[in-house]
Parts: C-alpha cells; sequence; structure tokens
C-alpha cells in the first residue's frame, strides 16, 4: 500500500501530509490512523496534521482524528490540526470537535 501520510520534521516539530487525496475516508482512514499512531506512540511527540488539500472527512476519518488525539495525550505528547478548509472546519464545527481539536497556525 502505498504511503499516504507524509511525515517530515521541523524543529520539534513532526508535520504530517495527507498525500494522493482530497479525502480523509473509510477507503483510507486504517492506513492513515496506523501511520500517525506509529509516529503518536512515542514519549512527548508534537505532531501537526496538516488538512490543506483534505476537502472531505467522514465519519471513520473524524475517528482517525479523535484516535491520533488520545493516543498524542496519552503520551504526554500534542496533535494539533492545521491549514483546515472551510467545509472541514463546518463539520469539525458542528460536532462540536473545534472545541476539543488544538490548532496550528503558521
Amino acid at each position: 500500500m502505498d504511503t499516504r501520510l507524509k511525515v517530515t520534521r521541523q524543529n520539534n516539530m513532526l508535520i504530517g501530509t495527507l498525500e494522493d487525496t482530497d479525502r480523509l475516508n473509510a477507503t483510507i482512514a486504517p492506513e492513515v490512523k496506523a501511520q500517525l499512531n506509529s509516529n503518536l506512540n512515542k514519549t512527548e511527540v508534537n505532531f501537526i496534521l496538516n488538512l490543506q488539500k483534505i476537502k472531505f472527512i467522514d465519519s471513520t476519518g473524524i475517528g482517525v482524528l479523535i484516535s491520533a488525539l488520545k493516543t498524542a495525550r496519552q503520551n504526554n505528547g500534542n496533535f494539533y490540526l492545521s491549514n483546515v478548509n472551510k467545509e472541514v472546519m463546518d463539520l469539525l464545527s458542528l460536532m462540536k470537535l473545534d472545541k476539543v481539536f488544538d490548532f496550528y497556525e503558521g
């Protein structure tokens, strides 16, 4: 399977970008979840997930984001979302998840 999540290191942050897709849905969710967990299952990781290209997230994709946040917190790390487009932010707001996630500006 192709790696959908490209991870780079910048200072003390890991930055993940979803490649080759504009959707975070049930089709790619298991792969993305596994990749996020492998990065977040270490102590005190600061991880930014860049959602710049993502225009659609389904319930499975939301579950992946919540799982990543939970894994980061269990390991005393941080999980941020960045470059969230309007459609995705509207969905997060509707589900009150805009109050749960931390957003990275920069």
